[in-house]
């Protein structure tokens, strides 16, 4: 058998290695080179260019000569080799643990196996509950928004108000606990549109029949039998970066859609708790089972200074559902009765908004169901026949923050209204006006509070002609409401308020009536 040669006589026949900054060693005078086609001599066709790409970028272990090229197709010394396969170990020793690294982290896992095990179990739990919820999930673009008012109220004194100079007996009724529920399913289909569907059940009484005016109904007094129904039903989604388009095929009303001026107090899960104090009753006008259509476009805008100019738009037709005509032709989309709304929003500067608001109506009511009631020529009926009526309305609404924890709001509407059809001899007419102030002192004592106070007259006729039993014109009704709003926690809200109405029907006969009030709201 040959005898193997010595070590030195290996060493004696090896070539010698080429100068340190000519080897293919990791060596410190050559360049780390970090991507493949950093080395000229090496191409994409090269039977090892793979291995080499490999080599250099995911390990970072060869490197070439000095002057860029790698030189694949030179024979390698023994030790050049060595060198190479010494830089590559080098650095995969520095990515993966030694057996020392492992022997300790067994001891850590014998130590708190029972710690692991316990949360291995809460991550196969969180990781079944989260595939239970994607399971059971109804749509990936629906939301589920629900509110739910509990109500206690009670009219604490007062008489019956009737038209003057008539005065009604003592008002009997008994404190009540009523409710209503509303389940939100909001859709969006590209992220910033939404089709709101809103059933809701209810079996909240409405006062303006147990006092005899409207001047004393709650801002969220629906009745449903106890049964959900289907209450809203709106699409709503930007055109362009500057119009914005509201369509409602249900319960349509402008305050919906509009901005109302009164930022506070205008929720009638949170805000004010009678009907009037809310906003100005003409954003009611051709509301209830209506649909309609609103633009609102943004004229001029200056986000810095937080100033802008707003043009809204909208058609309101509360009988849009039945195409049979009747007389006087109050049903259809186009042709019945209607409400026709334009509105200017200046925000002249930051923390101050104006409204001029101008709406066109036939058919409809002009009191918002907010104001006198229950006798001809009053706000709710002020030519005695709203079929036949026709008016033009007007509004004038602000609201100024002058300091972060005050809100002055307020607004003046007054509507001219007249017969246009069905009449014989003199054309009835009349004018309603009302007015209010409402004040709102945000995170008064804690973090989510609110103070309110509204003060206004609502809708009465101040002036009536040729309205068979009408009495004289009065304008001398006030409506005074204190609201404090108690948050709980972020989804529940305590708010207890009182509501007064001096000479309710415009009749100074009839003694004050004053409601006594306690909502609960639940948000989720």
């Amino acid at each position: 058998m040959a005898q193997m040669p010595a070590v030195a006589d290996l060493e004696a026949q090896a070539p010698r290695l080429p100068a340190p900054d000519q080897s293919l060693g990791m060596q410190r005078t050559i360049p780390q080179v970090t991507s493949v086609s950093q080395l000229s001599d090496v191409s994409p066709t090269d039977w090892a260019y793979q291995a080499l790409a490999s080599l250099v970028e995911k390990y970072g272990c060869i490197a070439g000569y000095p002057d860029g090229t790698f030189r694949g197709n030179r024979a390698a010394t023994r030790y050049e080799m060595a060198a190479a396969l010494n830089a590559c170990l080098d650095v995969i020793s520095d990515r993966f643990a030694t057996k020392e690294d492992l022997a300790t982290l067994q001891r850590l896992m014998d130590e708190f196996r029972a710690e692991l095990a316990t949360l291995r179990g809460r991550v196969d739990r969180l990781e079944a509950r989260t595939a239970q919820l994607e399971a059971q999930q109804f749509a990936t673009t629906t939301k589920l928004r629900a509110s739910v008012v509990f109500n206690v109220s009670d009219v604490l004194t007062g008489t019956q108000a009737v038209a003057a100079p008539g005065r009604g007996p003592t008002i009997q009724d008994n404190p009540v606990a009523t409710y209503r529920a509303r389940l939100n399913f909001d859709t969006s289909f590209y992220g910033k549109d939404v089709l709101r569907v809103r059933i809701q059940a209810a079996n909240m009484p409405n006062y303006g029949a147990v006092t005899g005016t409207n001047m004393a109904r709650l801002g969220y007094d629906t009745n449903t039998g106890g049964v959900f129904a289907l209450a809203d039903l709106y699409y709503r989604t930007p055109l362009t970066q500057r119009l914005f388009l509201a369509f409602d095929a249900a319960a349509g009303n402008f305050d919906k859609n509009v901005f109302t001026f009164n930022p506070l107090l205008q929720s009638d899960e949170t805000g004010a708790i009678s009907r009037f104090g809310r906003f100005n009753p003409l954003y009611r006008f051709g509301g209830g089972n209506s649909a309609g259509l609103t633009l609102r476009y943004t004229l001029l805008e200056n986000k810095e200074q937080g100033t802008n100019l707003v043009l809204n738009l909208g058609y309101q037709a509360p009988f849009a559902n039945n195409p049979i005509p009747n007389a006087p032709n109050t049903n259809g989309l186009i042709g019945g009765a209607y409400a026709a709304l334009a509105q200017l929003d200046w925000r002249p500067v930051k923390n101050l908004a104006l409204g001029f608001t101008y709406v066109r109506s036939f058919g409809v009511g002009v009191d918002g169901a907010a104001g006198s009631s229950g006798f001809p020529g009053s706000a709710a009926n002020p030519i005695g026949n709203n079929a036949n009526a026709a008016a033009d309305n007007f509004g004038f609404q602000f609201t100024y923050r002058p300091i972060p924890k005050l809100n002055i709001a307020g607004w003046v509407g007054y509507s001219s209204v007249y017969q246009v059809q069905g009449f014989a001899g003199p054309r009835a007419e009349a004018e309603v006006l009302n007015w209010a102030a409402t004040f709102g002192v945000p995170d008064l004592w804690r973090k989510g509070d609110l103070l309110g106070l509204i003060v206004g007259q609502p809708p009465q006729t101040i002036s009536v002609r040729n309205v068979l039993g009408a009495p004289a014109a009065t304008f001398n009704s006030y409506h005074i409401e204190g609201v404090y709003r108690i948050p709980i926690s972020r989804n529940i809200s305590i708010t207890p308020g009182v509501i007064a109405l001096v000479n309710p029907n415009s009749n100074s006969n009839n003694a004050p009536i004053v409601l006594g009030v306690v909502r609960t709201t639940f948000s989720f």
